[in-house]
This record gives structure tokens, C-alpha cells and sequence, in this order.
């Protein structure tokens, strides 16, 4: 008698994250879509689908969760790992399924931007201790308590010149030293703040929706416009009824 082995490959991990507030999206009222077709991952718990023996080609996803907006993201596996392919969605909240006064909002058009994020500068989670570039190890100031930051996109602010720079966390290697993915591009002070990314969507006419959480306490965040000549940084108070800007960072 002949025994077959049975290998499976794990085609795609996708994660299903809440951007307004970090949290893992467990809705079973979902629809996914490759391309036009729809398709039926493996649920894994904390927001993880699966797609095994799918095959590698480049694709449009587009993810329909109930209570949140359409999500749309094209898998390029030309910069996905290799032995683990992470599809990161990053979900906003529907307005229409929350009280009109939970979630906070900021709409319009720009031609040639590619994406927006944001940070809440009242909410930083640690601070910038220091930094080895030939490593890529980044040691924080997290006073009494552990740090978790893996597997997180995270905005590293400085708050002289009102920019911000994103990294993303590949290990945790301490309490308070992780190795992030790339060498940082800027010069930071020590002790800069260290915020939580807030991902906003942007469609390919430039009109773009970035919604935080109305804390009901300091709404001030720092938007980051990156078109196609760079960033632009933007103070953002969420507080105020038209959401004005106050100008340029």
C-alpha cells in the first residue's frame, strides 16, 4: 500500500485589524474577493484567515466586513515575504453602524496621493531611547510596564519639525529593545514620541477618508499626506465641528 504525503502551503495570511484602535476584527460576516471572484479563507481566530494551495499570483483583494468600510489592497507578492505572506487590512468603522458622536472624520481629494496615515500625538504608547542602525535595534522608554509592539506599524513623531516616520516591528528581542524591518530614514531626539499607526484609504482619484475614535479628550492627531512629490504633514484638531486644519506642520 502506498502512502501519499499531503503538503499544504500557506498561500496568504490575512489579518483583519480595526485602524481606529489596534484591535484584532472577529465579524464572521465577511466577504472576500480575488479579482472579481469571491473566495472562502480559513479562519484562525484574532481577526487570521488562511489561504492554503491558492496559488501565488498577483491579485486585487477586496474585503467586505459588516460595520466597516469596503477594503481593497492589491497582493503583490514581489514584496511579501516569502515563507510568510501577511496581508495587513487595516479596517475603518462604518458611521452608519456606530453613534453619529464615536467615530470622527476627515474627507476630501488630492490629486496624485497615494496614501494617508495619522498619528494621535496625545496617545503616544513609548519613547525613543535610542537607535543602532547596522542592527536596526531600537531601544524605548516604557516606564513600568512590558512593551508589545510586534507585528505593528507604529509612527516615530518628531515634534520640532512636525513630521512623523513609520517603521514596522519584526521582533521583540527585550522589555524594551525590538528589531524593526528598515534603518530609519530620519534624525530623531531622543525620547520622541512613538504612536500607534492610523490608516486611512485613499481611491484612485485622489479623494481619500481618514475616521479616528472620539476619545473626548485631546483630538489633536498629525496627518501625513504622501503624494507623489513626498510627504506633507497637516495638525489635524478632530475636535473642532468642521474638523478644520491647522495648517501645515
Amino acid at each position: 500500500m502506498n502512502e501519499g504525503v499531503i503538503k499544504n502551503r500557506l498561500d496568504l495570511l490575512i489579518r483583519l485589524q480595526d485602524t481606529t484602535n489596534g484591535m484584532a476584527v472577529n465579524e464572521r460576516n465577511i466577504r472576500f474577493y480575488r479579482n472579481g471572484e469571491e473566495i472562502r479563507p480559513m479562519f484562525r481566530g484574532d481577526g487570521n484567515f488562511i489561504l492554503t494551495n491558492t496559488g501565488r499570483e498577483n491579485s486585487l483583494m477586496q474585503i467586505n466586513v459588516y460595520g466597516f468600510e469596503p477594503y481593497e489592497a492589491v497582493v503583490d507578492y514581489q514584496v511579501l515575504d516569502e515563507r510568510l505572506p501577511v496581508l495587513d487590512a487595516f479596517l475603518i468603522p462604518s458611521e452608519h453602524m456606530r453613534a453619529e458622536q464615536d467615530l470622527l472624520s476627515v474627507t476630501g481629494r488630492m490629486q496624485g496621493l497615494k496614501s494617508i496615515e495619522a498619528v494621535h500625538l496625545a496617545r503616544p504608547l513609548s519613547g525613543l531611547r535610542e537607535f543602532n542602525p547596522k542592527k536596526c535595534e531600537m531601544t524605548v522608554y516604557m516606564p513600568n510596564r512590558r512593551m508589545n509592539m510586534v507585528h505593528t506599524y507604529y509612527g516615530l513623531v518628531n515634534t520640532a519639525e512636525g513630521t512623523f516616520e513609520d517603521f514596522v516591528i519584526l521582533e521583540e528581542l527585550s522589555d524594551k529593545k525590538v528589531r524593526i524591518k528598515e534603518p530609519l530614514r530620519g534624525e530623531f531626539p531622543q525620547n520622541a514620541p512613538i504612536c500607534r499607526l492610523i490608516f486611512g484609504q485613499v481611491k484612485s482619484d485622489g479623494s481619500y477618508l481618514l475616521r479616528v475614535r472620539n476619545t473626548g479628550k485631546n483630538l489633536k492627531h498629525l496627518v501625513r499626506f504622501l503624494t507623489e512629490d513626498g510627504p506633507q504633514f497637516q495638525l489635524i484638531d478632530f475636535a473642532k465641528p468642521d474638523g478644520s486644519e491647522e495648517g501645515e506642520a
